[in-house]
């Protein structure tokens, strides 16, 4: 099996991916994103790379450390409410809490600058479920690959009839819903590492798709 490291870069929630060798097939992609956090305020995202490969161990303090300004917080969306992490000079509240690809989280950076979030690690491939999907639910939810594309046609998402998706703004939310007609805005298109809300009266949620770097 050939291993090939490639730098993936984003600068204000773009990527570019950036290879020597052409035509190099690989399952081990790694690299990093740097995803852009907005000044006094909050940004929803997803962590786009993964820090293991695994899908599952991408803790706080092992993705973001101390990459955030004190008094920077993430919340994560339980299903019912938000569970807050806060950062201090002694480090994060719940440092081994896990912040995984395709579950989307509010930032809350507090200074008055613009932050740049670096994120290393490696580009999940194969088949994959989004699992942060919530059934008959509001879910907090984006791409758990490095690409910018529809919900659908990129990352897989199935919409039913009466299912709506929330765009934070940076001051509040933008709406798009879904009727017979289609999206009633357009496939709600979405950037490197951002999340959306979700809500869903579906039962069994489908998103998913297969994703190779080639």
């Amino acid at each position: 099996m050939r291993t090939k490291t490639l730098l993936i870069a984003a600068a204000a929630l773009a990527v570019g991916i950036i290879s020597s060798e052409a035509q190099v097939y690989s399952q081990n992609v790694v690299g990093y994103v740097n995803l852009s956090v907005a000044a006094s305020g909050y940004t929803v995202v997803t962590m786009p790379l993964d820090y293991d490969g695994t899908g599952t161990n991408n803790t706080v303090s092992a993705i973001i450390g101390t990459n955030l300004p004190v008094g920077s917080s993430i919340q994560n969306w339980t299903g019912t409410g938000f569970a807050g992490n806060s950062y201090s000079k002694k480090g994060w509240a719940s440092p081994s809490q896990t912040y995984n690809p395709g579950e989307g989280v509010f930032i809350y950076n507090p200074s008055n600058y613009v932050v740049s979030l670096t994120i290393v690690g490696t580009v999940l491939q194969g088949g994959m479920t989004n699992g942060y999907v919530l059934p008959n639910s509001y879910s907090v939810v984006g791409g758990q690959f490095p690409v910018q594309g529809g919900i659908s046609s990129t990352f897989g998402y199935i919409p039913s009839i009466g299912d709506s998706v929330q765009t934070w703004n940076g001051t509040g939310f933008s709406g798009n819903s879904y009727s017979k007609k289609g999206w009633g805005s357009g496939e709600p298109q979405l950037d490197v590492g951002q999340a959306v809300f979700l809500n869903t009266t579906n039962l069994n949620p489908v998103w998913g798709t297969n994703f190779i770097v080639k």
